[in-house]
């Protein structure tokens, strides 16, 4: 045990130590040198994750390096933890990012010497940053990693930075997600004036049997009462969990994203980064159950994520612009389930996503390979001869993620939907069932932009030559592929629910987790989940199994696939142009992404520009510039001119000067004498 708990740190020196090398020597290595550090270093992490997860399951893993920080009564430690939770993470973000970065030698091969050796520098910070975030075990080394993956998603997504737009890309995610991490500060700032605490476990022990009405008396928060104050904790983590997951109101850097590499793409934004909001949730879980308002908000916001990101979807004609609003509206998904207190819901969801959505990344990359960078869906076409693996893959990637029997997707969404509907808040009983109808709405688009994307790209004949001379990739892309969508199947016995032939196949994961993870938070929304039945004067019922939810989702995937035939593929099909033209206005405005980033434009930007300009003429040119840098000099050159005048070199006027200043002395002295 104690071997396996100092091993811990090198999962995370490892992609670090490479990070290094590639960075600094890279250029010297050669491009083979450089992917086979970048690989090497991410299977030996890969394996020591393994280790550190199945010694995991039977205990939690705990290694502390030593004091960071000591100030008063508060204590910082360096110090991972890895317990069922963070340990599928690591897993995720390991297994993941090493199909990633082998998949990466070949769709980067075009790069130089020094930008091939850049970009796998920046691709092992990142992962060494994630496994920062999701081990770390206080909300000060969660923080560390999330501004380190942060700082790697600005130096990835701008990494053609000659290009302006792809600059101004990278610019916008990290601006965008500095705001959000402000909530973050707040809420962790907000934990330690109640708690005195940022780690894990402390504020696990010290929320245990809270009174909740209570009144703090002293510190930031008093004459509030302890659920007031968690609440706003609790919020305020969870602005932060928007900027990161692309939540409302901050999700507009990720579609933009897209301008970065696709690997980066398939890493950051489909497996990783972009589900660190979704597990800091989870991970303080048992502090949300306690702040039901909380709760509702995370589920109503991720409800209408959902919904939202899918109808912007329905119109988009990029490929990866497709994917990167499927991947705000299933982040969405989520936080339904971890909000509505489907904890093990969610991070299911969050598991799969990484496999088929990663898959439909690298699938899109492989595309654009074939079709030359070209992106948008209205050049392609019978791309399902032109690339078979790659059509393939794409196909099972599409349907794991719309819901369809019997892949991952359909049961870990399907758990999230059935969770809501289930689910009783204790100040709003209304709330689960009102994100069970989003969710639900939301899963239909889900279904028809997805097969809407299929159809477009691999179906029909090809429209355009670059699509007729369309070929497939190399098996460095194509076999990562196979992998991503073999587990998108494999995923679905952990998502199996509790039926009495499937015996103990039956909620693996939920199982998994419940029992020692969210064991804390489920058995407080339990109690308050009884006591609302009780106020409504409704007995609780036996926990039972339905089976109508899954028909429902079943269903509604169903239909989504047929509308989605039927336009394209079908007698009615079309392409987006026809689209546009029958529908007008209500298409174009779809299409322009519902104008959002033209409102932040006049709302905020703007005025922010504005505010800017006017402090720069006031405050630096008025004051700094005007006052200390010109009129101090100015002044002195002024006065320094007066006195120079006296100094011409002119001995006449020296000799009368002296004479007359010898004068005033003597009248001074012998005055003074004589009086």
């Amino acid at each position: 045990m104690a071997d396996i708990e100092a091993n811990l740190w090198w999962i995370i020196l490892l992609p670090l130590a490479g990070a290094a090398v590639n960075g600094l020597l890279g250029r010297r290595l050669g491009r083979q040198n450089v992917g086979l550090i970048a690989i090497a270093v991410m299977a030996a992490a890969f394996l020591l994750s393994i280790f550190a997860f199945v010694e995991a399951i039977e205990q939690p893993l705990h290694s502390v390096a030593g004091t960071w920080f000591h100030v008063g009564d508060l204590l910082v430690s360096w110090g991972l933890y890895v317990d069922r939770l963070s340990g599928t993470l690591l897993l995720v973000v390991t297994g993941v990012g090493l199909l990633i970065h082998i998949y990466s030698t070949s769709y980067m091969s075009h790069e130089d010497e020094a930008g091939f050796a850049r970009f796998f520098a920046y691709l092992n910070l990142f992962v060494a940053a994630m496994l920062v975030l999701v081990m770390g075990d206080s909300l000060v080394l969660t923080f560390v990693g999330w501004e380190g993956v942060g700082l790697c998603s600005y130096l990835l997504i701008g990494f053609w930075y000659t290009d302006a737009e792809k600059a101004y890309a990278g610019r916008k995610a990290f601006v965008t997600n500095r705001i959000g991490d402000f909530g973050f500060l707040i809420g962790l700032f907000a934990l330690l004036s109640i708690f005195g605490t940022p780690s894990y476990a402390g504020l696990a022990d010290k929320s245990q049997g809270l009174a909740l009405g209570a009144v703090i008396q002293g510190g930031a928060f008093a004459g509030w009462t302890v659920e007031s104050a968690l609440t706003f904790a609790c919020i305020g983590l969870f602005v932060g969990c928007a900027g990161k997951s692309a939540q409302l109101p901050l999700y507009v850097w990720l579609p933009d994203a897209m301008a970065g590499p696709t690997p980066v793409s398939a890493l950051i934004h489909a497996a990783t980064m972009v589900t660190a909001g979704v597990y800091l949730v989870a991970r303080t879980s048992f502090l949300f159950a306690l702040a039901p308002a909380a709760m509702a908000t995370v589920t109503l916001v991720g409800a209408l994520t959902a919904l939202f990101a899918a109808l912007i979807a329905f119109t988009q004609t990029d490929i990866k612009k497709v994917l990167a609003y499927s991947t705000v509206s299933q982040l969405g998904f989520m936080f339904i389930g971890v909000g509505s207190g489907a904890f093990y819901a969610g991070i299911l969801l969050l598991v799969t996503h990484a496999f088929f959505k990663a898959c439909l990344f690298l699938g899109a990359g492989s595309v654009m390979h074939g079709m030359g960078d070209d992106t948008d869906i209205r050049h392609m076409g019978g791309l399902r001869k032109k690339m078979p693996a790659t059509a393939f893959t794409f196909l099972i990637a599409t349907l794991a993620i719309t819901g369809i029997l019997p892949l991952s997707g359909f049961f870990a969404k399907d758990a999230i939907l059935a969770g809501a509907f289930a689910s009783y808040n204790a100040r709003a009983l209304w709330v689960g069932q009102t994100a069970y109808a989003i969710g639900s709405l939301a899963a239909l688009g889900t279904a028809f932009y997805m097969m809407r994307l299929y159809y477009l790209t691999f179906g029909g004949k090809p429209r355009t030559p670059a699509a007729e001379h369309a070929h497939e990739s190399s098996p460095a892309m194509t076999w990562p592929l196979w992998i991503l969508a073999g587990l998108s199947v494999v995923g679905t016995v952990l998502g199996l629910p509790k039926l009495e032939f499937l015996h103990s196949w039956g909620e693996i994961f939920a199982r998994f987790l419940d029992e020692s993870v969210f064991k804390q938070a489920n058995a407080i929304l339990e109690a308050r989940a009884h006591e609302a039945l009780l106020a409504r004067g409704v007995e609780p019922l036996p926990e039972a199994v339905h089976l109508w939810p899954f028909f429902v989702a079943l269903a509604i995937a169903l239909i989504g696939f047929a509308v989605a035939r039927a336009f394209y593929a079908g007698k009615l099909q079309a392409v987006p142009a026809d689209l546009a033209r029958r529908f007008g206005r209500t298409y174009r405005f779809a299409y322009d992404k519902f104008r959002v980033d033209e409102l932040y434009d006049v709302a905020v930007i703007r005025p922010i520009q504005l505010l800017a300009r006017t402090l720069w003429r006031v405050v630096d040119v008025g004051i700094i510039e005007g006052v200390f840098v010109n009129g101090i000099p100015r002044a002195l050159a002024a006065s320094s001119g007066v006195i120079r005048k006296a100094q011409n070199g002119d001995v006449q006027r020296y000799a009368a000067v002296i004479a007359v200043a010898a004068a005033v002395i003597l009248w001074i002295v012998l005055g003074l004498g004589g009086h």
